[in-house]
């Protein structure tokens, strides 16, 4: 059959006309792709101030169940949460799905999402507006409530910790001051951990603690202390007891650390500026290292504390209710131990005779805390070494060997000091072995740990002059101990010991130290001291204490150390707030906080003519 002409003429005209058509929408397309363009990015920091606000009503929704008794009001609050979680989820999704300029890569990268928003889509309509129930007849009665909405919270937390982790390298880029930096990160992790104790489910009364208290043991647990003012074998809950324990962890290892470490797994690395930001906070000199030296702390950090709970769990003689228990309670003691906190799930911490004189939990005790108070580069550099195959005494820096003699001698000095002080006293009635344990595990506790085999209160005078002396020296560098670290006190002694002498300068291990290091050195003992002099000089105004038992309280405060004397409960508002601004200086340094704070000015390109003072 032949088609006429004029009809091919017509058809040639409708597909010139729809050519034309369609090259015009394309343009028009193009101009609305480009103005979708636009608008996303003035959008952008509305979806993100959109998705925090659904990251607080997760929260909220997750806590509620939690920290709170359900009542029929919190149900009702709970399940409103959850439509607006619903609703905003998709909303979220829809409006970014409609401004992106490439929808298709949008659905391919999102898939997930998009499936998980259909799914939240028909949930609203058959609950929230014609209440069918289609759900539950296919899936069971409550199916989309307890499951689907519980995923829907999981999912959206998770999304939550990545989209905070993703803006951690634009956050770590943008500081400036490094010490402020950390010092504020503390400060929002003390102020979290607040919160979360002051809710009712924190408690096993039901009513949380009052904000002083929560303070109080928020600030502790951070910055790995131990002093408390409840019980907290009885006081609190699982969920306010896992608080605690994760704010020991995150206080131990640092907030940020850990944030950068997990930030790594999902990311190729960190940006130079990134990476000089945090290097003091791993105590790592060269910024190409920073982070593989990251990994190696929070690998070692996670792999002892392993070990320990390990340890902890086959060494226990008390009978528990369940394994879960048991294992509760070997983590939280081992984080602990090697945190250098000092808290315990046992009211007289490891002071009961169960644990006292158990030599399975005291040596996995000391070893953790020891491993604690050294520091990570000194125990990097031990693990380092001992793989090469030169020698080794010649192949440790002075900062290592100054370390490893000065906690040794400090351990070895101060047990046999409270071996001696204490025979006929707190040790009397124990076997020469046991006195022999209890000794060391007293000296190696007061170097910041905070726990306990015998009656702190109990001690004499003169071993607790001892134990004040030890706890204000305090572990070493770059680890979770506190106090004015044995570099310090190693400086300090040396440069005594060459002053004498009439050296003009300060050597160590046949190496000369650095003016500027005991300059260093002489400065922490001074802020230290002062500080120490002046929350006592306030605590004695404030309560009514013996001094000895008051400036016990301090130095352990500041060293965060944890031990007392057994007025810690009893102290006033004031008098805790005294105390809690004291654990808080010692954790992020008194040093630390002065730089954070204070003008710099650059170094004098000039020297003035020397003169010499009478100093005598």
């Amino acid at each position: 059959m032949k088609i006429p002409y004029s009809w091919k003429q017509k058809w040639v005209q409708l597909l010139r006309r729809w050519q034309k058509f369609k090259k015009k929408v394309n343009l028009e397309f193009h101009y609305v792709q480009d103005d979708l363009y636009e608008i996303d990015k003035i959008a952008f920091p509305y979806f993100r101030a959109f998705t925090a606000l659904l990251s607080i009503l997760v929260v909220a929704s997750i806590l509620i169940p939690i920290a709170f008794e359900l009542t029929p009001e919190l149900i009702q609050l709970n399940r409103q949460l959850e439509g607006w979680l619903l609703f905003g989820f998709v909303l979220n999704f829809i409006s970014r799905l409609v401004l992106t300029s490439d929808r298709s890569r949008y659905l391919k990268k999102r898939w997930f999402e998009g499936l998980v928003s259909v799914f939240s889509i028909v949930i609203l309509i058959d609950f929230a507006i014609i209440d069918i129930g289609l759900i539950d007849s296919l899936l069971g009665e409550n199916f989309a409530e307890i499951v689907f909405l519980q995923f829907l919270k999981g999912y959206l937390l998770f999304v939550v910790i990545v989209k905070l982790l993703q803006y951690l390298p634009e956050l770590l880029s943008k500081q400036t001051n490094t010490a402020r930096f950390l010092v504020y990160s503390f400060l929002s992790l003390i102020v979290t951990g607040t919160f979360l104790l002051m809710l009712p489910g924190a408690t096993q009364n039901g009513m949380g603690l009052n904000f002083i208290d929560a303070l109080f043991t928020s600030t502790s647990a951070v910055c790995v202390t131990g002093l408390i003012v409840v019980d907290t074998a009885t006081h609190f809950t699982l969920f306010g007891e896992l608080v605690i324990l994760s704010l020991i962890q995150l206080g131990g290892i640092g907030i940020i650390s850990f944030a950068t470490f997990l930030f790594l797994f999902i990311s190729g690395g960190l940006g130079l500026g990134q990476m000089n930001t945090i290097k003091d906070m791993v105590a790592e000199k060269n910024t190409s290292l920073v982070t593989s030296t990251l990994k190696r702390v929070v690998g070692f950090t996670f792999v002892v504390e392993a070990i320990g709970a390990i340890g902890y769990y086959l060494s226990w003689d008390i009978e528990f209710p369940n394994h879960g228990q048991r294992i509760l309670f070997s983590v939280f003691h081992a984080i602990s131990a090697f945190c250098n906190a000092g808290f315990s799930l046992f009211t007289n911490s490891l002071a009961d005779g169960a644990n006292a004189t158990n030599w399975g939990i005291n040596i996995t005790t000391m070893i953790l805390i020891v491993l604690g108070g050294l520091g990570f580069t000194v125990i990097w550099e031990l693990i380092r070494n001992k793989t090469e195959k030169s020698r080794w005494r010649k192949r440790l820096s002075i900062h290592t060997r100054t370390v490893l003699v000065t906690t040794a001698v400090l351990i070895l000095a101060g047990a046999g000091l409270i071996l001696w002080m204490e025979w006929n006293n707190t040790l009397a009635g124990y076997a020469f072995g046991d006195k022999l344990m209890l000794s060391f595990f007293q000296s190696i506790t007061t170097r910041t740990a905070g726990f306990n085999t015998v009656d702190t209160g109990a001690i004499g005078i003169s071993a607790t002059l001892i134990m004040m002396i030890l706890m204000f020296i305090g572990g070493s560098p770059a680890s979770t101990a506190g106090g004015i670290k044995t570099t310090t006190f190693a400086v300090l002694m040396r440069s005594i010991t060459m002053t004498i002498k009439g050296y003009n300068r300060m050597e160590l291990f046949n190496r000369t130290i650095s003016t500027s290091a005991i300059f260093r050195a002489v400065t922490v003992l001074l802020l230290a001291s002062s500080c120490i002099g002046v929350s006592t000089i306030l605590l004695s105004v404030v309560e009514d204490h013996a001094f000895l038992d008051l400036l016990f309280e301090e130095i352990s405060a500041f060293a965060t150390v944890g031990l007392s004397r057994g007025i810690t409960a009893e102290l006033s508002d004031w008098g805790k707030f005294i105390i809690v601004v004291s654990m808080f200086l010692g954790r992020v340094g008194i040093l630390t906080f002065m730089v954070a704070f204070a003008s710099r000015i650059d170094t004098h390109k000039y020297k003035y003519p020397e003169e010499t003072i009478m100093v005598s």
